[in-house]
């Protein structure tokens, strides 16, 4: 979602790429051979352009009919100050973990979203097809999750759309407990700083999707195993994660698909987990 507007910088660097055999299809029957290395290239949605916050922000509002989507919305919301002030509903309701109800001033309305500035963002979503129909979907209310996977509490930003603009109304903070995410965020939490842990959550042959470095049209399909998953992704998601929410539902769910956006490069990864006894483990990996 937010994605769509990251700023790409130049000079990527490349990882050297070869293959062992060639890839098979996922649905074979066939013995897979792992592949070794791959370089990451940029997904198509992100635009490989040089242009500063303020031309964007102004292209976005003067072009695209800014508040139609809420990630156009939304980066405008992040990168601007001003605009920030401007589309938030002073005094915002603010609720405590202990449910106690308080506000917050416009003069007291500093750093809320420097969560959103780091090396990168996430997004979470059941699957690829939900991810796919939510960028597309004109809603009404959103909201923005700040996810501290140390404290196991969630800060949710709620936004409105009323008369045909955004605004940010409230804001709640929750334990991982009180969400429908509470199973795989605690699952998450463990393998984000438990390197033991992570490894063993690895399933023993992990699914690969990844683009081809002397043909971006193409992709190259195959497994690896959990040691060579280390040499393809720049590393797991940890401490501070994020998620944008236009409607995703997550209780109950046996499928996750964490999305990972670096802000440097716009190189784009997902990891997918997938429900398995009492625990999660990573299943498969796109890039």
């Amino acid at each position: 979602m937010l994605k769509k507007r990251i700023l790409i910088c130049t000079n990527l660097f490349c990882i050297c790429c070869a293959i062992v055999y060639s890839c098979t299809d996922f649905n074979s029957d066939k013995t897979e051979t792992p592949v070794v290395d791959t370089i990451p290239v940029l997904n198509d949605k992100v635009k490989n352009i040089l242009i500063s916050n303020e031309e964007a922000i102004k292209d976005i509002y003067l072009n695209r009919g800014g508040d139609e989507l809420f990630d156009d919305f939304l980066f405008c919301y992040i990168n601007d100050s001003n605009f920030q002030l401007q589309r938030t509903s002073f005094p915002v309701v603010l609720t405590e973990l202990d449910g106690k109800v308080d506000s917050i001033g416009k003069e007291d309305w500093d750093g809320y979203f420097e969560f959103m500035e780091g090396e990168y963002t996430t997004n979470l979503y059941n699957s690829e097809q939900e991810k796919n129909t939510i960028e597309d979907t004109v809603c009404q209310q959103a909201s923005v999750e700040r996810i501290n996977l140390n404290t196991k509490v969630i800060t949710t930003f709620e936004f409105i759309k009323d008369n045909g603009k955004w605004n940010l109304r409230s804001i709640e903070n929750q334990t991982f407990k009180q969400s429908d995410l509470a199973d795989f965020l605690k699952f998450y939490s463990l393998f984000s700083q438990d390197t033991s842990f992570q490894y063993r959550s690895l399933a023993k042959s992990i699914r690969i999707s990844m683009h081809d470095p002397d043909d971006e049209d193409q992709t190259l399909d195959g497994f690896v195993t959990k040691d060579q998953l280390s040499t393809l992704n720049s590393g797991f998601p940890d401490g501070i994660i994020s998620n944008i929410r236009c409607g995703q539902q997550f209780a109950g769910t046996r499928k996750i698909l964490m999305e990972k956006v670096c802000l440097g490069n716009g190189i784009i990864e997902s990891f997918h987990f997938q429900r398995k006894g009492k625990t999660w483990e990573l299943v498969a990996y796109e890039n």
